[in-house]
């Protein structure tokens, strides 16, 4: 099967997926599936950042819909499947990718607004997401969700706090269950782990001497590039990937098997 139509039919929604050229990981999951055939719905926060990306996957020629919403509102995310829905007929792929660091501060110093932001956008969002797509999912006898978890819920998160820890692991569990509830109905249901990436904001506000610095702490000897993590996401999201489920797939230079003292890998992050 030709690249370009490994997703020919599928209709995908991808959360955080906006600012086009300077976006992260949901961007480039944007780009992948619309060269891959699929047709994508755009979310983000504003109308600005989802119409970006619009554009760059209008000019690959794939076809694209932006779509405004905050996934940790919970009418908010119903609304973002429902009008996926209203508009291609279908939805085949959920990519839960929003998600947010927070304040890095120790517990003792978090506030509950802290706590409460992240777990909402990070967990609570991919939960009202799923929830409102598996229905349709389940119809047509197919489905891929595909939640962006981190490789803190392997290990502990170096740069973000707790709330971000345990959100992340929170929703590779959450990951873990719905897979044993859904694939029964050929729906599937994995996680990507990344670790340091290079996203255009990473690049953008660390020196050439700060990457090299963290990339010494990766046994590859460099960070990944947010197309890496896209076609990841590209073969969870593909027909030939039905019997994946339920896995968590890291993406970090062997970061997650990298054995040694945290705290000598904390000093070399410069944390």
């Amino acid at each position: 099967m030709a690249e370009s139509e490994r997703l020919a039919g599928m209709v995908a929604l991808v959360t955080g997926g906006g600012r086009g050229a300077d976006g992260g990981m949901g961007a480039a999951i944007c780009r992948v599936f619309g060269q891959a055939g699929a047709r994508v719905a755009v979310n983000d926060v504003t109308a600005e950042a989802t119409e970006a990306t619009v554009r760059q996957l209008e000019a690959m020629g794939a076809e694209a819909i932006g779509l405004v919403g905050d996934v940790s509102n919970r009418q908010s995310a119903e609304s973002l499947v429902a009008r996926t829905v209203e508009r291609f007929g279908r939805i085949d792929i959920l990519v839960n990718n929003a998600g947010i660091g927070g304040r890095r501060a120790p517990v003792v110093e978090l506030r509950d607004e802290d706590w409460e932001a992240v777990l909402a956008v990070n967990l609570h969002g991919p939960f009202f997401l799923a929830r409102a797509a598996i229905p349709h999912m389940r119809q047509q006898r197919f489905g891929r969700i595909i939640n962006i978890a981190s490789l803190a819920a392997l290990r502990v998160s170096l740069l973000g706090g707790a709330q971000y820890t345990a959100s992340k692991e929170a929703l590779w569990g959450f990951t873990r269950h719905l897979a044993v509830e859904v694939t029964q109905h050929g729906i599937t249901v994995n996680a990507i782990m990344p670790g340091y990436t290079l996203t255009p904001l990473v690049m953008a506000h660390t020196s050439p001497e700060a990457r090299d610095r963290i990339a010494q702490g990766i046994p590859s000897l460099r960070g990944a590039t947010p197309e890496e993590i896209a076609y990841v996401a590209l073969f969870l999201a593909s027909r030939e990937a039905g019997q994946v489920s339920g896995v968590a797939i890291p993406v970090d230079g062997a970061v997650s098997v990298l054995p040694g003292d945290i705290t000598k890998r904390r000093q070399i992050l410069g944390g």
